[in-house]
């Protein structure tokens, strides 16, 4: 008798192909491969993949902690809205148990109360310490962060506690959250 090697076993990336073929995509229009620059495996699924939201959850599982793409840029929004929303109730716990830690919970301004999104800003702004109309401004529906109102402020004391208090008021009501650059604060 003759011993037979045994089989190899399959590569992370077949592995994957055969799961992301397992949710009905057309392997054809999927590309799974280890991409030196990124040091992980990288997915890139093509509208040839024939992938739909209805793919999403099985796609996410499929693929794990590999870094993802869709080729179709509105494929690709989508599905981080998806897993953004998977994601958004461990977050919301994750910003309440800091705000309490730092003292911000109790109190913390409820959007409902507010008549505008410009006096909600405001209202987030006073609970942190800063003058209201100081650090934050609104643009369309979204809550900007200028970093000139926060010169001469404590970084890691008032500025943490802002942005906490921002990002946990962004979760919880879907309210758009970014950034003006610095070019105010002179050098």
């Amino acid at each position: 008798m003759i011993d037979v090697p045994p089989e190899p076993l399959p590569s992370q990336e077949r592995v994957i192909e055969q799961r992301l073929l397992d949710c009905g995509l057309n392997l054809g229009g999927v590309t799974v491969r280890y991409a030196d620059y990124l040091q992980s495996i990288e997915i890139v699924i093509a509208p040839a993949a024939g992938a739909t939201s209805d793919n999403f959850a099985c796609i996410k599982e499929a693929s794990g902690y590999e870094i993802l793409r869709f080729e179709d840029s509105a494929m690709f929004a989508a599905y981080t809205d998806f897993v953004s929303e998977l994601a958004r109730p461990e977050m919301l716990m994750m910003h309440e148990v800091r705000l309490a830690e730092a003292g911000l919970w109790e109190g913390f301004p409820d959007r409902d109360d507010f008549d505008s999104l410009e006096s909600y800003a405001r209202a987030l702004e006073a609970h942190t310490g800063f003058l209201p109309g100081s650090a934050l401004r609104v643009s369309g529906g979204a809550i900007l962060f200028e970093s000139a109102g926060a010169a001469g402020m404590d970084l890691y004391g008032h500025y943490f506690n802002l942005l906490s208090v921002v990002t946990y008021a962004s979760l919880r009501h879907r309210i758009e959250f970014g950034f003006v650059g610095n070019e105010k604060i002179a050098k």
